[in-house]
């Protein structure tokens, strides 16, 4: 009986030393394997990296808040911090890609030899492959207290990064700079032809007058009751220039048919209607005390005053347009430059290993649970 109760013993303790044999196996395998494949990638597939990273800001020529839409009472959406936004996503875009293979030697960074497939990028790849290939050797972090960004670019070479880390940043700046020179463009011009238009009305109703007073003489004074309208005139155009450069600002920001656009080219509308209306009301009663022999004088009189003050609202807002093109003007302030690394990544990724160690540990120790909670639920 006892000899029994030693075989029995003996392969009890022989089923649990297998076991134990089995699973510190199993410990080597899941959990030590997966890390020394992991360094032998590091050491010898992958190429190490240097990283070139710059800190920068978008700023105004202006204080936020001093535009045309807040002199209206309007709360403008655009921003630096808006705008740093825009910066960080075409950071990533197809089009830095293609502007850094054009002037910045992009092809000639990636196009190294390596073991590693995937740290190589052919020339004639495609500008999409291109493109998600980039993703992942350029990171951007913004700051949305001070709208102020990071950007950290990632290539073989520290001439390679660095030269990279500057071409995006000089690149942002010019895109920057592009936003809001189409408006301002359209702007110009249509700020240009209204003061074409109203300089040939001004001649005309100019020559009006002087021939009408050479013909004969006429007791047209300036103390006159036209003066009133003249001087409402001349409120509404200095109105309508606000809100034409509003509605400029307006188009930068928001998109064709927006509320706040439509609304804005409404009140120019009803303001528009009011002044022809005054101007019609002036030209009907051009002054009471008025003898009846000078009311087609003193009706060209208006005329000329009138043509004569929307000549200078013209003017005056055609130079408040060219004054805000400079002071919506905006530009990218790095006040961290990229600098040329000088020591690559080699030493420092091999920290990753411990990452893939304690992972591999995890997971083994969570599996190896839950084939002993089977295991026993079996037996």
């Amino acid at each position: 009986m006892s000899a029994t109760l030693d075989v029995a013993a003996s392969a009890g303790r022989q089923r649990g030393a297998m076991q134990r044999a089995r699973l510190v196996r199993s410990a080597l395998i899941c959990i030590l394997g997966p890390a020394l494949l992991y360094l032998i990638y590091l050491l010898l597939i992958a190429p190490a990296q240097y990283h070139s990273e710059g800190e920068f800001a978008v700023r105004g020529a202006q204080a936020s808040g001093g535009d045309a839409l807040a002199a209206l009472g309007f709360v403008s959406p655009s921003s630096n911090a808006a705008d740093g936004q825009i910066v960080q996503n075409y950071i990533k875009s197809n089009a830095m890609v293609k502007a850094l293979k054009e002037r910045y030697g992009f092809d000639k960074a990636y196009n190294r030899f390596s073991l590693d497939p995937t740290a190589r990028l052919s020339p004639d790849a495609s500008l999409s492959r291109a493109t998600r290939f980039w993703k992942n050797k350029v990171e951007v972090t913004t700051d949305p207290l001070t709208a102020g960004a990071t950007v950290k670019v990632s290539a073989y070479t520290a001439e390679d990064a660095s030269r990279l880390a500057r071409g995006v940043i000089q690149l942002s700046e010019e895109l920057v700079n592009s936003l809001p020179e189409r408006a301002i463009r359209d702007l110009i011009i249509e700020a240009d032809r209204n003061v074409e238009t109203k300089r040939t009305a001004f001649e005309r109703a100019r020559d009006a007058l002087a021939n009408y007073q050479g013909s004969q003489y006429s007791g047209v004074t300036a103390q006159t009751p036209a003066q009133q309208a003249i001087g409402l005139v001349g409120s509404i155009e200095s109105q309508l220039a606000a809100r034409r450069t509003a509605l400029a600002t307006m188009r930068e920001t928001y998109q064709p048919g927006a509320p706040q656009v439509v609304g804005m080219e409404r009140e120019i509308a009803a303001l528009e209607a009011e002044r022809d209306r005054a101007v019609a009301r002036a030209q009907r009663a051009p002054g009471e005390n008025a003898a009846a022999e000078d009311i087609d004088a003193q009706t060209l009189l208006l005329e000329f005053q009138t043509a004569q003050t929307m000549y200078q609202q013209a003017v005056t807002s055609a130079e408040s347009i060219r004054r805000q093109q400079v002071v919506d003007r905006k530009y990218i302030v790095s006040y961290v430059p990229p600098q040329q690394p000088s020591t690559s990544d080699w030493w420092v990724r091999l920290g990753n290993v411990l990452g893939v160690l304690l992972g591999s540990a995890i997971l083994w120790g969570v599996g190896a649970l839950i084939y002993s909670i089977i295991r026993d639920h079996m037996e």
